[in-house]
């Protein structure tokens, strides 16, 4: 079949309109996209479990192909990265298992993260646990002098304890059993955006496992720029490499509320933008975007702005573990 441009809506939907591939074919791509849908672990508002397929549709905009670009907000001309991103499909989901649905998770992150970058979608924010696990086996067979962390966007913290009826890891406490299980250590995990009134608890839990907090409140008064400088600042001279777990919910309820758990004086997209770019200093070696949900957003602002921060984030602004950042011109 001859291999033409096709209308934006056109084919099958994939992450960018990328070839479908098999395990086999992962070594052959920079980026491989995958798809959990399952929300589970959500406590309020399910619906995340559709955000994979959604997100697909909205990302057909956007292309990473090299081509040079000028920068309205930054004021430069930009060459943009030439990645070979493929779209792996969905985690196979197990509805009435979630430790067996962990676990299918975790094997299937693994398998991408031997031999590429994987750009997960969730799913409630719970998948986190399953994929970190995956992604942190894989980087310490591949580089075993490293540590690896986490930065982490969010409105919450994460860290309660189990809670009621719902599955041993939830959305909400997927870091304190990330920590309990071994797979990271509170110094690099960083968290930003966490905001509100919170059980003391959870603020003493952050403190006894020197979780690296910058609240809300805190970019506003620093600026986002100076908050990502102190994380560079932080890791400059370590061996690490990090995880980026985005829960949409870290931006505010003006531009977001196409979530399950959205809260008020949160960042801005320009904010989370800044952020993304201003990583590709580290070593980034996954990122996950949780908490998207379709049934909550009828006009599909957040997967909007969703797919612009992953769109700059991979073109213009992705490190990766291979240094495969863009040449500023």
């Amino acid at each position: 079949m001859e291999n033409k441009e096709e209308y934006i809506y056109a084919g099958v939907s994939t992450f960018m309109g990328s070839k479908m591939i098999t395990q086999e074919e992962i070594k052959n791509y920079d980026i491989v996209f995958l798809g959990v849908p399952c929300d589970y672990g959500a406590s309020y508002r399910l619906g995340a479990k559709y955000a994979p397929r959604q997100l697909r549709e909205y990302s057909f905009w956007d292309r990473i192909n090299g081509q040079e670009l000028y920068d309205l907000d930054h004021n430069k001309y930009i060459k943009t990265n030439n990645l070979r991103i493929a779209d792996y499909g969905d985690v196979y989901v197990y509805p009435t298992n979630p430790n067996k649905n962990q676990d299918e998770i975790t094997n299937t992150v693994y398998n991408i993260t031997k031999e590429s970058f994987p750009l997960i979608c969730g799913g409630d924010h719970s998948i986190t646990y399953g994929s970190f696990r995956g992604f942190y086996r894989a980087i310490k067979e591949r580089f075993p002098d490293y540590e690896v962390g986490i930065i982490h966007f969010d409105a919450h913290l994460d860290v309660e304890k189990e809670y009621l009826n719902m599955p041993n890891v939830w959305h909400g406490n997927v870091f304190r059993k990330l920590i309990e299980d071994g797979f990271l250590k509170g110094e690099n995990l960083f968290s930003i955006g966490p905001r509100g009134v919170v059980d003391k608890q959870w603020f003493n839990y952050e403190k006894e496992q020197k979780i690296n907090l910058f609240t809300s409140n805190q970019v506003k008064q620093q600026g986002i720029e100076n908050v990502i400088d102190k994380i560079k600042e932080v890791n400059k001279n370590k061996k690490i490499i990090f995880y980026i777990s985005f829960d949409i919910d870290a931006i505010d309820i003006s531009y977001i509320f196409g979530t399950g758990t959205p809260q008020c004086n949160g960042l801005s997209p320009y904010e989370c933008d800044n952020a993304l770019r201003m990583l590709n200093e580290l070593k980034i070696g996954g990122f996950d975007i949780v908490e998207l949900n379709p049934k909550l957003d009828p006009s599909n602002t957040a997967f909007v702005i969703a797919c612009e921060l992953i769109y700059h984030f991979l073109a213009l602004g992705y490190g990766g573990i291979n240094g495969k950042n863009s040449n500023i011109i």
